[in-house]
C-alpha cells in the first residue's frame, strides 16, 4: 500500500502526547504529514519525527494556521486528522481509489468510531450511525447543497482533493487577506457546503477513523452555530461566512461559461471577520424579486439561495430540541449527569444498530483496531 498521493494534516493544540502517539501512528506510512501547531510551546520531541512538516504557530486561529500550509500542499489528496483521532491508512487508500476512479466525486469518507480510555479497557462506541450510508450524487452545486438536508454527520475529516481543499479555504479571506469568520461551527459548516459545491461526495463501508472522546474540549466552549446565525454581535461574522460560500457558489457555476472570478469589493476594516452584507458584490445581493423563498431560484441569487441553505435544517426538529436540552443539561453542574445517562442509551443503541456490521468493529478487533489499541496503550 502506497499513500504518498495524500497529505495529512495535523492541526495541534496543546496536546503533546496525542500528537507524539498519532506521528507514531503514522510513521508506518509514506504519506506526507503537515503539523500546523497553535500550542503554546513547540513540539520538544520533532527530531524523532524528520519526515515531518512542522509549524509552531502559538495561539493562531484555526484557519490562519491553515492558510500558512496551503502552499504546501503537493499531493492529489489531503485530508485532516485531529491530534487525538486515528484515521485509518488502509481506509484512506481505499477513498482515493474510490476518488480516482470517480472525478466527478470531491469527497469521500467512511465510517466512525467513538473511543473512551478507561483504566482497564478501551470503550468503542459507532459514530454518525444516522448517516452511515449517506451520499450526495446530485450534478449541480445547488442540488447537492439541498441534497444535504438532515445530514448530520460532517465531511471536516473526509479525504478531499487538494485542489478543490485549496480553492473553499482561500474563499475564507477578504481580498486583504483577512479572516471572513471565526466560529470554529461556522468553519466546519463552511467546509461541508464548499464541499458539495465542489463535487459529489460518498460514505464507504470500511472502517475509517476511531475519534477519542475526551471533555472539555475546544468545541465545548466555542459559542453554539445557532447563536452566531441569529444573534445581533455575531451578524458580520455570519454574513462573512455566507458571502464566502457564495462566492465560492458563483464561481463554481460560472467556470464553464466565462471562467472568471468574483473580485469582492471594499471590505470594512474595523472587525476581523467580514464587511456589512451591503459591501458586498451586488451580485451576490439580489434576492428574488417575485418575494418567494424557493431555495432553487436562480439569477444571480447565491447569496439569498445560500442564506436560505444555512438555515435549512440539517436534522429533524426532535433531534434539534434533544440537541438543545443536552446542552442546557451540560452548562448546569448539577444536571451535566442526566447528559451522561442519555449518551449511556444513545450508545447502546448504536451497538445494536451496527451489530454484526464489519466496518463497525466495537466489539470484535480487526487488525487496523489492534492497532489502533497499540497506540492508546503508548506510554506519554
Amino acid at each position: 500500500m502506497t499513500l504518498e498521493h495524500v497529505t495529512v494534516i495535523i492541526p495541534a493544540h496543546n496536546r503533546p502526547d496525542r500528537l507524539r502517539r498519532l506521528l507514531a501512528y503514522y510513521s508506518r506510512t509514506n504519506m506526507r504529514i503537515l503539523v500546523p501547531d497553535s500550542s503554546d510551546l513547540p513540539f520538544a520531541d520533532l527530531a524523532e519525527y524528520p519526515n515531518i512538516v512542522y509549524r509552531h504557530q502559538p495561539k493562531q486561529h484555526f484557519l490562519l494556521k491553515i492558510k500558512e500550509i496551503l502552499p504546501l500542499i503537493n499531493t492529489p489528496y489531503v485530508l485532516y486528522c485531529a491530534d487525538d483521532d486515528f484515521t485509518i491508512p488502509e481506509a484512506i487508500a481505499h477513498m482515493t481509489d474510490f476518488l480516482d476512479n470517480h472525478p466527478d466525486y470531491c469527497s469521500a469518507q467512511g465510517h466512525y468510531l467513538t473511543f473512551t480510555p478507561q483504566k482497564k479497557k478501551v470503550v468503542f462506541y459507532p459514530r454518525y450511525i444516522r448517516y452511515f450510508d449517506k451520499q450526495v450524487t446530485a450534478d449541480t452545486p445547488r442540488e447537492r447543497l439541498l441534497q444535504e438536508k438532515d445530514m448530520y454527520a460532517s465531511l471536516l475529516y473526509a479525504v478531499i482533493r487538494a485542489d478543490a481543499f485549496k480553492k473553499m479555504y482561500e474563499k475564507c479571506f477578504d481580498d486583504k487577506g483577512k479572516l471572513r469568520f471565526q466560529n470554529l461551527f461556522l468553519a466546519e459548516e463552511y467546509f461541508n457546503h464548499a464541499a458539495l459545491i465542489l463535487g459529489k461526495y460518498i460514505t464507504l463501508p470500511y472502517f475509517y477513523s476511531a475519534r477519542e472522546f475526551i471533555e472539555g474540549s475546544a468545541t465545548s466552549t466555542t459559542t453554539p452555530v445557532y447563536i452566531v446565525k441569529s444573534a445581533p454581535e455575531y451578524k458580520e461574522e455570519y454574513e462573512g461566512f455566507l458571502y464566502s460560500l457564495a462566492e465560492l457558489l458563483k464561481e463554481q457555476e460560472d467556470q464553464s461559461f466565462s471562467g472568471t472570478r468574483i473580485q469582492p469589493s471594499q471590505q470594512a476594516t474595523e472587525s476581523p471577520s467580514s464587511a456589512p452584507l451591503a459591501q458586498y458584490p451586488k451580485e451576490l445581493q439580489q434576492s428574488d424579486p417575485s418575494g418567494h423563498t424557493d431555495p432553487t431560484f436562480s439569477a444571480g441569487d447565491e447569496l439569498s439561495f445560500i442564506r436560505s441553505i444555512s438555515t435549512m435544517p440539517k436534522e429533524t426538529s426532535t433531534i434539534t430540541r434533544k440537541r438543545k436540552i443536552k446542552e442546557f443539561f451540560r452548562r448546569n453542574k448539577y444536571l451535566f449527569w442526566l447528559n451522561r445517562l442519555a449518551d449511556k442509551r444513545y450508545n447502546q443503541k448504536g451497538l445494536n444498530i451496527v451489530k454484526g456490521m464489519p466496518s463497525y468493529p466495537c466489539s470484535f478487533n480487526t487488525p487496523e483496531k489492534e492497532e489502533i489499541l497499540r497506540m492508546i496503550s503508548m506510554k506519554a
